[in-house]
């Protein structure tokens, strides 16, 4: 089951505006450091203000944001 999330402008790269998703893979294994903080990509389906699907979309996301670590992960 994919979890719908809500990102902040400030919390994806890159984009404009707040951006509506349909998270359904995030890249763990492969965390870029930006900011002095871990960014994962997410692949899903970016969504309409009324939850309609736009289009796949790919995008990094501050780690603290998606507030799920894979099993085992340590933080930083």
């Amino acid at each position: 089951m994919a979890l719908v999330r809500v990102f902040q402008e400030r919390d994806y790269r890159y984009g404009v505006g707040i951006l509506r998703m349909r998270v359904e893979r995030v890249h763990w294994a492969s965390p870029e450091v930006y900011e002095g903080e871990r960014w994962y990509i997410i692949e899903g389906v970016q969504l309409n203000t009324t939850g309609a699907d736009v289009a796949p979309r790919q995008v990094a996301v501050r780690g603290r944001m998606l507030r799920i670590e894979p099993p085992g992960a340590s933080v930083a």
